[in-house]
Order: structure tokens, then C-alpha cells, then sequence
């Protein structure tokens, strides 16, 4: 086979998209690596004989004067045409180079191009699994290439070349077993991704290049990257004569710690106050509320003393964030700074999460035999092969997975149905029980409330036991306490279930067994047959029993289900009586056959398992074997769940069914979540614990903490006097820095009058984008608001050239949407609810905020809907105690997104008119930090806007 050692670099800009349809090039740009050096470049501007389009011009800065005197297509190919000969094509979504080429060649009378593609997408997304994005920007800012002209075809085709430059490179250093196994998988790449592997493959084995680098291993033919031993804590306390006082003078003034460790450092007063309030909670053994406001540094506010605290006490301290991002963040950001602080005494910290984080690489294994040829599986599983020689964790987080990949990894995830412990031939590598042990000789262990709850359910069997603790964005803490003291069960769930053991094209798990024990054992295979060919047979029964109830599930709930909180999702509330008419009863039926045949599947694959297991199996069998005990469990867990979802009910329960609207496949699922659940934090978690330090930006409502202790379950200590409650104001000086605009012409929403408020709505949020020049995102609390006002928006800003970005309309990401308003000179960005917070754009990036309703979570939301019945049971007004509180929280979020740093000026405007006309609309307003505020009509406000901001 010829060597692949010459690649073009090949970048065209166009008019458009589509070639066949008229779309032409307008500059060509290539570089020729040979030998894996640039050794020519290439560009010309190209006439296409067709004007250039605005959009096109305003992209690339190429104008039909600038390409008036360029040579048509013909004249320019020969020169690019001498490069290519006996090269590799090679183009950053190449296809789309390709399909411009060789209409260009037909056209031009030529032979159409025929050698070897590749797709520098395609092979980015294999060799840096851990990139965030692989756009030609994303990739030079990551690797650090020099790409000062974007959409210029000879910026682009250089920046490209370095890339592929940087990715051979790459390839040659990975290890022989790597390269065979990425050889093998990478069959259905769309490019020429195999021919090029066999090409290094070939020529490491020429060389003898057989052994991987001293920091890597092989075990079991995959090659990992060694880790280091877990050491055991160094029991080095911290001197019991030191005072934490003390110690925190010694980390502020101007010889400070924290000024030597932290560029831009600037001593905050309420940092202070807080490290205090935390430590004297601590050491009294009292709970403590704090909501310190945007700006505070709470994160190292907390963790300073929880360190101190840890290791002088040596007791183990539990910090629990909201998401698995913000444990990231805290990890990456801000335990450099700790361990510099404390230097000798440095803190043992250790990140845990939930187990369906990590990769099991036995499972992992085990795929790998297997052969698919989709797509996405098949690069997941290359992409994972070349992390295992990075990774130390083997958390899914590092790595970006394709969308097919993400069903892949609950193949491959590790659970604790399918754990074989000790007895697994991966147990000394295992990337779960490595965290666990972590976890064991941490001082300061860094999990997340889901876990938390997890662990709780799990009768605190994955988190070390801790007496001390700090929920950090506590704001959530009872939302997710609801989810994981609930159940929910999904329609994925259950048919991935039964098509894992049972497929209907392929082999599964039954079929793998079946082979397994023909290989090992006669006597066995004879002994399991008749079960095995009878749950073959009864989960095709079961696949097609849940398919129908399903179906009747989706028919029933279809009419009645109301949009959600999320785009895309529908829901409706259920109880037993609603099951009670002609539909329900087919339901109830249907529950019951699906509920009977998953005991019956259970009861087999048992007997199955019992005729099978033995000391004397092999241990691949055994890995088999254990999945299928986990699958045993799941389906007598599914029969337990369905039953009592569908055909019991509890009065402390809510019960809600929810549809995908967006999927093809209509996924759904049930939920059943207790309406209160105050009572079970109390027991199950606050009085179990010495000390527990909340915390968040938003906790109070109108100065007091009733709604939050009343949530919490805590409502009895604030009355006694019994927990401490702080509040930290924010360092920044909104007076200064924030202006509030109440546009005073929109109405009120009464009755029909919506149609009249989005018109309003949309008037006045496109005059003030062009007074900002964009910089704008709108927060909605409806999906179907941001919907009728995005394309009416849009038209009107597109003349002044503000691109308007939608949640739901331009893409699902909220990252992805966020980055691309950064990125672009002039945008407006309409966000739903997972933009009220967690969303951070400090400086000129963001300089408008528009809120569009105050944020109260729909009144007929399931879990809201139960709650608000129970509070009127107990004679309490259910819209002051509970609705109107959340959503000052919320709104306090939202107002949030604007300020995030001293230096940040700006305005924000709220468009619902309750703030000011209603009575409770002042809670909303004393809730925010002091600043200005205007209440006129859009046109007076203009002005005022752009002084502002000026």
C-alpha cells in the first residue's frame, strides 16, 4: 500500500451551500504538507460570475469588486489540480470542499477527483475526545494555532493544516495495541480515517514500535494511562494553638496569602464575614443559612474554612454543589488556590460523583469484541480508546461524545447491578472504586446534591461518613431532595432493557450466555437451554406487552398533557380516579399484563442464573453473569415501580406523566414524587448532621428566611433561634452599575389580551437592541412566548444586521447558544428557564437584560398544583407562602445574569407590569439590591438607555 505521506489542505469560500444549484467559489486556499511540513501554499481569489451575496460579503469581507478582476474557476484549478496530484484530500468538513470541487471539475470538463479524503472534523472528534467544540475556531483556540482571519480561505486552509499537522503527530506517538483497535473500528468513518491508521499501523510494526510510553500500560490489550497509587492521608493536623482567626489575618493585607496566589485579588469585607460565620458554625455545631450576594466569593468563603476545619478536627467535611459542572469549576479553580494557601498542610480533596459517571472498563471491553457498524457507536468507542491513554478519572465529563454515543455509554457505565467487585479482572484499574477510595482518605470530599440524596437512599454506603457539611446553590437543594426521594421510570428504560437482553436484529446479552456456556460447560448448557429458549420467547411477549401499554399510555395522556417548564416536554397530573373511565381501564389492563410478564421475565432470567453460576466459571462468563443479575433486578424493580405508579396510589404522593414531544420515538415518563418533603430532610439529613452550612445568592424573600427553613424543614430552629441566618450583600454598587427600565406602555396579559402584549413586547425589545446594539438576552418563562416573538423579532432586527439566537429555535445547547452570542458582533439571545441562572457573560458582552414575565412556575404543574392544594387544606394563602416566594428566588436569579463582575454596567427591564400595579409586585422589587429605577413609555426610555451605557 502507498504511504499516505502528502496531504492538501484545501479551504474554499462560496456564495452559498449548495453547488448544484448555483452556489459558486470565490477564493480557493491550500497548503501542501509533505512529509509532515508545510512545503507550498496556494491562494487566489476566484470570479464566480454570480454576485456575492450581503450575508456572504459581511462573513468574509469579500466583495464583487474584489473578485471582479480575479480569474474564473477554470484558470484557477490547474494550479490547485498540480498540488492534488497522487495527494490526500484533506478539508475541515471535507464534503462540503469536495462537493465544490467536483462540480467545479465537471464543469470545467475535468476528471472527477478520486483520491483519498480526510475530514479533519472527523479525525479531530477521534484524537481530542476531550475538545468542547470542533469548529475551525474552537479547535485553533484549543491546540493554540494562530488563525487571525476566519472565513478567509488561506487563514482557514493554514489554520486547518496545522491542525492536521498536530493530529498526525498525535497518531504517530499512540501506542501499536491503540492504532490496531482504532484500524479495526473505524470502518465506517466517513472519510479515509482506516486507510490512514493502517498506513502508521504498518509503519510501527516495520519499526518494531511495539511497546506504549513509560506513562502508559497494557492491560488486557487496552492500552490505559498509568494512575498513581491512592495514597493514605498524611495525618498531618493543623497545630490546635493556631486560631482560625489568626490564620485568616494571615491570608489578607498586603502581604497576604491570597494576594500572592490570586492575580486580580481585591479584599472583600463579606469574604471575610463569611469564612467566620462558617468556621464559628462549625465549631458550635450549629446549622447556618447564608445567602451571600453575586460577587461575595463564597466558593473559597466556604472552602477556606471547611479545609481548616477538616484538618485541624480531622474530620471529614462534605461540600455539595447543584450541578457536576460547578463541582468541575470548584475542583479546577478553585483547590490550586487551597493547596497554595496551605501549603505543607495541604488539604487531601477529593471529587466524587454518581457511579453512572464513570466507565467501566470491563463492560468497555467486552464491546469492543462486539462488531456495529453505526456510526456513532463505532467513534465512541474510538474516541474512549485514545481517552484511556489520558485519563486519570475515566469520568464521561472529559470527553465529548457524539449524540448516539450517549445511549452507548449506558452500555458501558458502571452500575452496581453489574459490579463483579474483587472477582473483576479490571477491579485494581476500576475508575469508581479509584474515586471511592479517594473519597476514603479525603479530608474535603466535592460531590453534588444528586449524589447526596443517592447516598442517603443507599444507606450512606458511597460517601465516607461526614458529620459536617456545606450545600452550596442550596436554592435547589428540595427540588432535587424531591426527585431523588420520588421515582421515576422512563419509556427508554424499560424497552432498552428487554432490547439489551433480547434484540430484535443481533446478538444480546441472552444470546452471549447462551454461547458462553455451549463453550464452557455441557451439562449446563443442557440444564439452561429450555429456560433460555422460553425467555426468549417471553421477552418478545414483553416487548410487544409494553409497546402496547405504551401506546395506550401516550393516547390517553396526549389530549390532556400541558406544555412543561422544558421545551419540547408536555405533562399531565394523573390519579387513581382518572383511570377509571373506558381509556383507563384499557391502561389499568395493560399495566397489569406488563407488570405480570416483567415478574415472569424476572422469575426466569433468575432460574437461568442459578442453573449457570458456579465458582468453576470462567471469568468472562461471570461478567456475563452479573449483567444478568442486574438485569433480574431491573425487571422486578420495573414491575415494582410500574405497580405502584399505576395502579396504587398515596396521598403524600403527586403522580405526573411526561411526553417528549420533540422525539420520534415519543418517550415518555412517570413520575411519582412526595408533595412535601421538609420532614424527611429534617430526619434523613439535618439532625443526623453536627453542622450544615447552607448557601446561595437567592435564600431570602424580603429580607427573612421563613419560605427557605419552612422548605427545609427548618422552620421550627428559626423560630426558636436555633440556626443562624446571614445576609452578605453583593461588593458591586448596583446604584452605579445597574439601571431598571419599566417599559410603561405594555399591558398588562388579562384574559385574551396576549396577542397584544407580544406585539407590544416585540416593538420595544427591537428599538432597545438597537440602542444597545444588541448585547441583549430576554429571559421567558413560556416556550410558546418565545416562540411568537422570535421570527417577528428576527425580521425586524435583520435590516440593522442583530442577529437574534433562540433557545429551542437555533439549538437545545445552552453553552453552544451562549458562545455563539460571545462570538458574534450584535445578537439578541432568548432564553426559557434553564437560562435564569448558571449563565455567566461578564463584561460588554451582556450589557441588557430583559425579563419578559416574573418567573412563577406555571400554578398547574404537577408537583406546584399538589402543593398549592395541600397548603389550602392547611387554611395558608398558597399564592404569598409559596408561589410568590419561589418565584422572587427565581426573578433574584434572573436579575443575577446581568453584573458579574465590578467593572459591569448595565440595564435591565422588566416587562410585566405586576411589579408595579400589584400588591405583591413590591416583594419582587425589595428583594433586589438598592439601584435606579424608570417607569416610562420605550420611546422616553431610549435615551436614557444610551446614556447609561455610554
Amino acid at each position: 500500500m502507498k504511504q499516505l505521506d502528502t496531504f492538501v489542505v484545501v479551504d474554499f469560500e462560496t456564495t452559498g451551500n449548495r453547488p448544484k444549484e448555483g452556489d459558486r467559489i470565490i477564493q480557493i486556499g491550500a497548503v501542501l504538507v509533505r512529509g509532515r511540513e508545510i512545503v507550498e501554499r496556494f491562494s487566489t481569489l476566484v470570479n464566480p460570475q454570480v454576485d456575492i451575496p450581503p450575508f456572504i460579503e459581511k462573513l468574509t469581507g469579500i466583495n464583487n469588486e474584489m473578485v471582479a478582476d480575479a480569474p474564473p474557476i477554470e484558470d484557477a484549478l490547474p494550479s490547485l489540480l498540480k498540488m492534488l496530484d497522487g495527494a490526500v484530500f484533506v478539508a475541515h468538513n471535507v464534503f462540503f470542499d469536495l462537493s465544490f470541487l467536483q462540480n467545479a471539475l465537471n464543469e470545467a470538463g475535468y476528471h472527477p477527483f478520486s483520491g483519498p479524503l480526510i475530514d479533519t472534523v472527523e479525525l479531530s472528534r477521534l484524537l481530542l475526545p476531550g475538545q468542547e467544540g470542533y469548529r475551525l475556531s474552537d479547535l485553533s483556540v484549543g491546540l493554540d494555532i494562530l488563525h487571525d482571519r476566519p472565513h478567509q480561505a488561506d487563514s482557514d486552509a493554514e489554520a486547518t493544516a496545522y491542525i492536521l499537522l498536530h493530529l498526525l503527530d498525535k497518531l504517530e506517538n499512540m501506542p501499536l495495541v491503540t492504532i490496531q483497535h482504532l484500524q479495526r473500528l473505524s470502518r465506517p468513518f466517513h472519510s479515509d480515517v482506516q486507510t490512514l491508521l493502517s498506513d502508521i499501523e504498518q509503519r510501527k510494526i516495520r519499526q518494531g514500535a511495539y511497546e506504549p510510553d513509560a506513562d502508559l500500560e497494557v492491560v488486557h490489550q487496552i492500552c490505559l494511562k498509568k494512575r498513581k497509587a491512592v495514597e493514605k492521608a498524611s495525618g498531618q493536623r493543623i497545630e490546635e494553638a493556631m486560631e482560625f482567626e489568626t490564620f485568616i489575618d494571615s491570608l489578607f493585607g498586603e502581604q497576604g496569602l491570597l494576594k500572592e496566589h490570586m492575580p486580580g485579588f481585591e479584599l472583600r469585607p463579606a469574604q471575610v464575614t463569611m469564612m467566620k460565620q462558617v468556621y464559628d458554625s462549625f465549631e458550635s455545631g450549629r446549622h447556618l443559612m447564608i445567602e451571600a450576594g453575586t460577587g461575595t466569593g463564597k466558593s473559597l468563603a466556604y472552602l477556606i474554612p471547611a479545609v481548616f476545619w477538616a484538618k485541624r478536627e480531622e474530620e471529614t467535611v462534605v461540600i455539595s454543589t447543584h450541578t457536576i459542572q460547578l463541582q468541575e469549576q470548584m475542583y479546577t479553580r478553585d483547590l490550586p488556590i487551597l493547596q497554595a494557601i496551605f501549603g505543607d498542610d495541604a488539604p487531601r480533596i477529593s471529587i466524587l460523583k454518581g457511579r453512572n459517571n464513570y466507565l467501566c472498563l470491563r463492560k468497555f471491553s467486552h464491546s469492543l469484541q462486539e462488531e456495529h457498524d453505526n456510526y456513532d457507536v463505532q467513534l465512541s468507542k474510538s474516541q474512549m480508546l485514545v481517552w484511556l491513554t489520558e485519563t486519570e478519572t475515566g469520568d464521561v465529563e472529559e470527553i465529548s461524545l457524539p449524540s448516539g454515543g450517549q445511549v452507548y455509554w449506558k452500555q458501558v457505565q458502571s452500575d452496581a447491578g453489574s459490579c463483579l467487585n474483587r472477582q473483576c479482572p479490571w477491579f485494581s484499574r476500576c475508575y469508581y472504586h479509584q474515586a471511592r477510595r479517594q473519597a476514603q482518605q479525603a479530608e474535603v470530599i466535592v460531590t453534588n446534591h444528586s449524589l447526596l440524596f443517592t447516598d442517603m437512599n443507599a444507606e450512606h454506603r458511597i460517601i465516607p461518613t461526614y458529620k459536617y457539611a456545606v450545600i452550596d446553590e442550596a436554592h435547589h437543594f428540595d427540588d432535587v431532595a424531591s426527585r431523588h426521594l420520588g421515582d421515576t421510570i422512563s419509556s427508554y428504560q424499560l424497552e432498552g432493557m428487554l432490547h439489551r437482553l433480547h434484540p430484535d436484529r443481533g446478538p444480546g446479552l441472552l444470546e452471549e450466555i447462551e454461547e458462553a456456556v455451549r463453550g464452557w460447560s455441557v451439562t449446563s448448557y443442557e440444564e439452561s437451554k429450555h429456560s433460555i429458549e422460553t425467555a426468549y420467547q417471553q421477552i418478545h411477549e414483553g416487548k410487544e406487552t409494553i409497546r402496547e401499554m405504551y401506546s395506550l399510555l401516550y393516547q390517553w395522556s396526549h389530549q390532556r398533557a400541558r406544555e412543561g417548564e422544558e421545551i419540547g416536554r408536555t405533562v399531565m397530573r394523573y390519579k387513581q380516579e382518572n383511570l377509571e373511565n373506558r381509556w383507563g381501564r384499557a391502561v389499568v389492563s395493560a399495566v397489569r399484563n406488563s407488570v405480570d410478564l416483567l415478574l415472569a421475565i424476572g422469575k426466569k432470567l433468575e432460574s437461568i442464573y442459578a442453573n449457570i453460576h458456579g465458582d468453576d466459571a470462567p471469568i468472562g462468563m461471570k461478567g456475563l453473569l452479573i449483567d444478568l443479575n442486574g438485569m433480574v433486578n431491573d425487571c422486578l424493580e420495573y414491575a415494582s415501580l410500574l405497580h405502584d405508579m399505576l395502579l396504587t396510589e398515596d396521598d403524600g404522593y403527586v403522580y405526573w406523566v411526561e411526553l417528549d414531544t420533540r422525539s420520534t420515538r415519543r418517550t415518555m415518563y412517570l413520575h411519582r414524587v412526595p408533595i412535601d418533603v421538609s420532614e424527611l430532610l429534617r430526619e434523613r439529613f439535618f439532625d443526623k448532621k453536627e453542622s450544615v452550612i447552607l448557601t446561595s445568592a437567592t435564600l431570602s424573600v424580603n429580607s427573612s428566611f421563613a419560605y427557605a427553613t419552612e422548605r427545609f424543614g427548618l422552620a421550627d430552629l428559626l423560630k426558636e433561634k436555633s440556626i443562624e441566618t446571614v445576609v452578605l450583600a453583593s461588593p458591586f454598587d448596583y446604584k452605579k452599575q445597574t439601571l431598571i427600565c419599566i417599559p410603561s406602555e405594555i399591558p398588562n396579559i388579562k384574559g385574551g389580551s396576549e396577542g397584544h402584549f407580544v406585539e407590544a413586547l416585540i416593538d420595544s425589545l427591537a428599538q432597545v437592541a438597537v440602542t444597545t446594539k444588541g448585547r441583549m438576552l430576554v429571559l421567558f418563562t413560556s416556550y410558546a412566548m418565545l416562540r411568537s416573538v422570535y421570527e417577528p423579532l428576527k425580521e425586524k432586527l435583520k435590516e440593522v444586521e442583530i442577529t437574534v439566537l433562540g433557545h429551542g429555535m437555533d439549538g437545545a445547547s445552552r453553552s453552544k447558544l451562549t458562545k455563539q452570542f460571545r462570538s458574534l458582533p450584535a445578537c439578541v439571545l432568548l432564553g426559557t428557564s434553564s437560562f435564569w441562572e448558571g449563565v455567566d457573560i461578564p463584561g460588554e458582552d451582556l450589557s441588557c437584560l430583559a425579563i419578559v414575565r416574573l418567573p412563577f412556575v406555571p400554578p398547574n404543574h404537577p408537583l406546584v398544583e399538589a402543593r398549592n392544594q395541600q397548603f389550602e387544606e392547611q387554611n395558608k394563602n398558597a399564592f404569598m407562602q409559596l408561589s410568590v416566594p419561589q418565584a422572587v428566588l427565581r426573578f433574584k436569579q434572573g436579575f443575577g445574569r446581568l453584573v458579574r463582575t465590578s467593572t459591569d454596567r448595565g440595564v435591565v427591564l422588566i416587562y410585566d407590569r405586576r411589579v408595579i400595579d400589584a400588591r405583591y409586585g413590591r416583594v419582587f422589587l425589595k428583594s433586589l439590591p438598592e439601584t435606579n429605577m424608570l417607569v416610562k413609555p420605550t420611546a422616553e426610555l431610549l435615551p436614557e438607555i444610551a446614556d447609561w451605557l455610554a
